[in-house]
């Protein structure tokens, strides 16, 4: 604290953790928005119905099933019997693993709508707690600053300024 400050009730450090908290909110903030942006953008194409775009949005869950689906596919007609069994079973390998898609699509569209709710109220109310944060640190400056010297002095002065002009009019 410098002899300047004692006039103006800067408080030493008050700036620097203002600032230092700022620097974390900002990489807090980029980072979340970024996160929640991303996790918004999944849940809506999954919400929004459009085939092409979930499968793209799940190719590398989709392509995994598929590749199990083929890899039995391939044991069964290396190591199986040659018979018209082996082709039914390969089909049935390739509905189920259809199936398995359709279900992953359909549990995750459910739990989409849940979370895209979840994520807007939490961000809300995160939001809301910064701007009640910001406000507080303002407030707590200005009360410094209306406590020092200086601002007592400009306080003192305007409310004598003030005194003396009503008197002079007579209120």
């Amino acid at each position: 604290m410098g002899f300047g400050d004692i006039f103006t009730g800067h408080v030493g450090s008050i700036d620097s953790d203002i600032n230092n908290a700022g620097n974390v909110m900002g990489f807090g903030t980029a980072r979340g928005e970024g996160d929640i942006g991303a996790a918004s953008d999944f849940y809506r194409t999954l919400l929004g119905g459009n085939s092409a775009a979930e499968a793209k949005l799940l190719a590398p869950q989709i392509k995994t099933m598929q590749d199990q689906a083929q890899q039995k596919i391939d044991t069964a007609n290396q190591f199986g019997d040659r018979s018209g069994g082996t082709n039914a079973g390969n089909q049935m390998t390739l509905d189920s693993a259809r199936g398995n898609i359709d279900n992953m699509i359909s549990q995750l569209t459910g739990g989409a709508a849940g979370g895209l709710a979840n994520l807007g109220t939490s961000t809300l109310g995160l939001g809301l707690r910064a701007n009640e944060l910001q406000a507080e640190e303002a407030q707590r400056k200005l009360e410094n600053e209306r406590n020092s010297i200086f601002g007592k002095g400009i306080g003192d002065f305007a409310s004598t300024g003030l005194n003396a002009a009503e008197g002079a009019l007579g209120f």
